[in-house]
């Protein structure tokens, strides 16, 4: 009880930092997550432990998440990490009894999916910031059939989920997720060659994820193509959009823009200079923490933490110290424009990058 009471708080907390963090958050399909049956989801990887929240907090489940193994470099970090849920996927660099503590760990999972709880695994393997799905690794298959067999009363639903970022580094971009349509584990489960099914429903949730992502195809031309889209003012974080003018372009075509590329408004200017200020702590934080970073995919998920764990005590602060010289009337006023300025900045993408300047 005590579990779930801490995974809910700690989710709710967290979906209301993602409506701060990001400009928009478009959620679809979000009914094609079962509520009686066990569920695998299975998203795309673009920008580390930022997938795994978005996922958690954009369906009504119990979730829990697989990550490498290396991330648990301690006992209490492990302990920590699984009070949220986010379990170990050990590879074969991470030693040779690898193998079996994934089967620990999977054993784990599956009681927890026979309770009705979900798993999310990540089938591309590794994260990449490229709009483009990779290919995908079969791993999953492992856990859909070792539940099946262990509980043969029991379905498993496969949910192919896209997550797509316009900025996957960005405070007060866009970002959506899209939950595609159940596949149901069992026919394949049933093949005589497990093998083949494996690679069955591999290939089934590759073709079922497709659409569901902003995907650029075309290796060699990645770059040319990723810029033509962009000056058609085409909102990356929408495959819907994306996808047929990829398509174009890679055809030969000269796709026609489809909204104007607008810079900062005269509100954001004005507000700059004061939400420059009110933010001083997390900007110089930020700026110490940043070349610590290598991987850019770091930095959209490392900004989430600093800004709910630092700012609303920044701000608590600062209001207290605003009621200690002008009184509480104006130490409510601040804070009120504090907020109002957070979600003014969300009004265009450079005044954006303010709070937490990349």
């Amino acid at each position: 009880m005590r579990r779930k009471f801490w995974y809910f708080y700690m989710r709710a907390y967290i979906k209301l930092g993602l409506h701060f963090f990001y400009k928009n958050i478009r959620v679809v399909g979000a009914k094609n997550v079962s509520k009686n049956r066990a569920v695998i989801f299975l998203p795309n990887h673009v920008n580390t432990f930022m997938d795994a929240v978005v996922v958690a907090t954009t369906h009504a489940k119990m979730s829990h998440h697989m990550a490498r193994a290396d991330v648990f470099n301690s006992p209490r970090l492990i302990w920590l990490m699984s009070t949220i849920n986010l379990r170990p996927i050990y590879r074969l660099r991470d030693g040779k009894d690898a193998v079996t503590k994934n089967e620990q760990v999977f054993q784990q999972l599956q009681d927890f999916m026979n309770d009705g709880e979900c798993v999310m695994m990540h089938p591309e393997g590794t994260h990449s910031m490229d709009y483009r799905l990779r290919s995908l690794k079969k791993g999953f298959t492992r856990l859909a059939f070792g539940f099946l067999e262990q509980f043969p009363d029991k379905e498993v639903d496969i949910i192919p989920v896209g997550i797509n970022y316009d900025n996957p580094t960005d405070y007060g971009s866009n970002i959506s997720i899209h939950y595609g349509k159940p596949i149901d584990a069992r026919p394949y489960f049933e093949m005589q060659d497990q093998n083949k099914a494996s690679q069955a429903l591999t290939q089934d949730v590759n073709q079922a994820l497709l659409p569901l992502v902003t995907n650029i195809d075309d290796v060699e031309n990645y770059d040319e193509i990723l810029e033509r889209l962009k000056a058609t003012g085409a909102d990356l974080s929408n495959p819907a959009e994306c996808n047929p003018i990829i398509q174009e372009i890679e055809n030969g075509e000269n796709p026609k823009p489809i909204r104007k590329i607008k810079g900062p408004g005269i509100i954001n200017k004005i507000i700059f200079p004061f939400a420059l200020i009110n933010n001083w702590a997390a900007v110089l934080i930020w700026k110490k923490m940043k070349p610590t970073f290598k991987d850019p995919a770091w930095h959209g998920p490392m900004k989430l933490a600093l800004g709910i764990s630092l700012v609303p005590i920044m701000y608590a602060l600062q209001t207290l110290l605003v009621a200690f010289f002008f009184g509480w009337v104006w130490a409510l006023i601040y804070l009120f424009l504090s907020m109002i300025t957070v979600r003014s900045l969300r009004i265009g993408q450079s005044a954006t990058r303010l709070s937490f300047q990349s």
